[in-house]
């Protein structure tokens, strides 16, 4: 359900950037099913840890470090696995 609720009005927008786009990078870092989607060799991952490095003036290749997804799983292969 689309709702007007904004937690993050009190903040700068760029505070609200970086907010958001960190959230979302732990997302593909600690979820195997989002880091297999949005991880590594996607535009999602290019993009988003390009601008939190901008953001944050971090170096990019470190933000990618840190943000790498941990143990990517494709989700579906686990689904082919359970029917056979």
């Amino acid at each position: 359900m689309i709702n007007d609720n904004k937690s993050m009005a009190h903040l700068a927008p760029e505070a609200q950037a970086e907010q958001a786009l960190k959230h979302v990078l732990k997302q593909i870092r600690d979820r195997p099913e989002v880091g297999w989607y949005l991880g590594f060799g996607t535009e999602t991952f290019a993009l988003a840890t390009e601008a939190y490095a901008a953001l944050t003036q971090r170096d990019v290749f470190a933000v990618r470090q840190i943000f790498a997804p941990r143990n990517p799983r494709n989700p579906r292969a686990e689904s082919d696995d359970c029917e056979s």
